[in-house]
């Protein structure tokens, strides 16, 4: 089992959005995995070289229109889906690639936690995965990490848990089009309403993140609820891709997933998405023995690559099935490779070693060069005293 996390994963990735050419380039560069075929229906990419699209010269990675063809040709060991947050479309395509003998890592938020979710469609995909000893996991950064699998790991320096409360603050104008669209950046407020009653707009894995966090801790909330609400911009906004965002019109969303127990709120997940947020970050903390406060800031694209390509060495060793992001264990990360230091970087001072130490010593001042003496008045020979005439005659002068 070991084994496996020295040898390159042979990967394919279907959709290639943002996040999907994000991931082929970085995939490019990691030694954990060797990036074999592509796949997109945009007309406008598909039979093209992969290099063309991201940047990189030609890579005789040719861009398949079909899923099945890139499974046929490339056969990847673990087929990587950056297509859609529609859990049904996404089990689709996961079947496709189960039988033809394909693992499956996804960034599908609604499939994060698959044991919550009630679908025709995953209990056949569990089924598939199951019978064919392959592995099915969605991963990312939320839900897959910052509000879920982070607060489980830091409840294990605690005990005698009471609460826990995550935030996380993004500012949207350092985020693609596709996410501000999605937010409904823009919009006026009679359009917000209409999309939030469908479930068109704000972020898709609020709630499977709090089902992941409660199965992390061992609890089964009595009771989970969801609420959203727009941001409306105060005053003029230019910072947004989608243009101009006049006073009156929504700027972001405020969404809130709480989860129940004991009649009470044990754990809530708040997740603010607007324009010009002045603090974005990431804030846990847990009531417990000791009390426990995180507070840092996860960046969600580039984090939702880091983690997908942190997971894809880790689905061949798992148990097969559907699985989730707790049954991932901590492994070791990419490392730059040596001698790559980031200038401007700030160098750390290395610590002298125990029993060696001594008291540094403040380097002696040069002592300034003494004065030369000047030379010694010579002094003056006295004056004889004139001598008296009683003692002139005694000498016969």
């Amino acid at each position: 089992m070991r084994e496996r996390e020295f040898e390159r994963v042979r990967i394919g990735i279907v959709g290639l959005g943002w996040v999907g050419q994000e991931l082929a380039r970085a995939a490019l560069e990691d030694p954990r995995v060797e990036l074999v075929g592509v796949a997109d229906q945009d007309p406008n990419k598909c039979g093209r070289d992969l290099g063309e699209i991201i940047g990189h010269g030609r890579l005789e990675i040719p861009i398949e229109k079909k899923l099945e063809a890139l499974l046929s040709r490339a056969r990847p060991e673990v087929a990587v889906l950056c297509t859609t947050s529609d859990v049904d479309e996404t089990a689709r395509q996961a079947m496709i690639c189960l039988q033809r003998g394909a693992h499956v890592v996804t960034t599908c938020e609604n499939l994060a936690a698959p044991d919550h979710i009630k679908s025709r469609a995953v209990d056949k995909l569990r089924k598939e995965a199951a019978v064919r000893g392959l592995v099915v996991l969605a991963t990312g950064v939320n839900p897959g990490f910052v509000m879920d699998r982070l607060p489980c790991m830091l409840s294990r320096a605690t005990r005698n848990i009471r609460r826990i409360r995550v935030r996380r603050v993004v500012d949207a104008a350092s985020r693609r089009a596709q996410l501000q669209t999605k937010i409904g950046i823009g919009i006026t407020l009679a359009d917000f309403e209409k999309a939030a009653a469908v479930g068109a707009i704000g972020h898709a894995g609020l709630l499977p993140s709090l089902k992941l966090l409660g199965e992390g801790l061992g609890i089964t909330f009595e009771g989970a609820t969801e609420s959203i609400r727009p941001l409306i911009a105060e005053t003029a906004s230019n910072s947004s891709v989608l243009g101009p965002v006049e006073p009156g019109r929504v700027r972001g969303v405020y969404q809130i997933a709480r989860g129940f127990k004991s009649g009470y709120e044990f754990a809530s997940l708040e997740l603010t998405m607007a324009l010009d947020e002045p603090n974005p970050g990431d804030t846990i903390d847990i009531v417990g023995e000791p009390p426990l406060r995180f507070q840092g800031e996860c960046p969600g694209d580039a984090c939702t690559i880091a983690t997908v390509l942190s997971t894809v060495p880790q689905v061949p060793m798992l148990q097969p099935g559907l699985r989730n992001v707790l049954d991932l264990t901590l492994v070791q990360p990419e490392i730059h490779p040596v001698g790559g230091w980031v200038r401007g970087m700030t160098e750390l001072p290395v610590p002298a070693r125990v029993g060696t130490a001594k008291r540094s010593k403040a380097p002696a001042k040069k002592k300034a060069p003494a004065k030369k003496k000047a030379p010694a008045k010579k002094k003056a020979p006295a004056k004889k005293k004139p001598t008296s005439k009683k003692k002139r005659r005694r000498l016969g002068k």
